[in-house]
């Protein structure tokens, strides 16, 4: 009788601690629940924490649209967080040395950013070509896989797919909007701008052409732009 009453009870607590809010959330929306998220990232004890998430990342595990959102949006806190920076120095050091053949310096030196910056999308891609220049196809698939993830919780983020800017895509940095144009969905950019939408929220504004029709869509970058301010 003492064991079953034991077992029970860890059912029971099993069952308390996967439960979370966010477990409601049936569409996500930036306003109603980005601080949400962020605050929760922080749990340790939730399914959602950005350590636990992160782990399951790295280590290639299965993961929902919504979880790898949620990891992304732990990460704007982090203080590896320097989107702006990034962009301007990173993505150029790892495109350079692909561009000269040197393929296993540029796999030094990615290994070396996705440890404070596990989601540029980039370097990933970077990594990923240059691991199949060396004749590693299955390091050079988990890159691509890795970018898979962060486009699909980028497309699942917006009830519209990004095409109104009151319900844009969500994007971890301020050129991911572009990569998912040119790379997820194979299109050729068109122009660039910038904007707010109807909650003051900076918004990327990408216009492309999708089977020979005009596009626009609309990627939330409210939280990178925030990092400017930072000290």
């Amino acid at each position: 009788m003492k064991m079953k009453f034991t077992f029970i009870l860890m059912i029971l607590s099993t069952y308390m601690y996967s439960q979370s809010s966010l477990d409601t959330i049936k569409q996500f929306n930036y306003k109603k629940h980005f601080e949400i998220i962020l605050k929760e990232s922080k749990n340790t004890d939730s399914n959602y924490s950005y350590s636990r998430q992160l782990k399951k990342y790295n280590n290639d595990e299965t993961q929902s649209n919504f979880e790898v959102l949620c990891m992304l949006i732990g990460f704007t806190d982090n203080d590896n967080f320097k989107p702006y920076l990034d962009i301007l120095t990173v993505d150029k050091v790892i495109f350079d040395l692909n561009e000269k053949e040197k393929y296993t310096e540029a796999i030094e030196y990615g290994n070396k950013v996705i440890e404070k910056n596990p989601f540029m999308i980039k370097v990933l891609r970077e990594l990923s070509y240059a691991y199949t220049k060396i004749g590693n196809n299955e390091m050079s698939e988990k890159y691509l896989i890795r970018t898979g993830k962060i486009y699909n919780a980028m497309f699942s983020s917006s009830s519209t797919t990004g095409v109104n800017i009151n319900e844009p895509m969500f994007a971890l940095g301020p050129k991911d909007g572009q990569y998912f144009i040119k790379y997820f969905m194979s299109c050729k950019l068109g122009t660039m701008g910038s904007g707010y939408d109807g909650n003051g929220y900076f918004i990327d504004i990408l216009s492309t052409t999708v089977q020979g029709n005009p596009a626009t869509f609309y990627f939330n970058i409210n939280h990178a732009t925030k990092t400017m301010m930072k000290k």
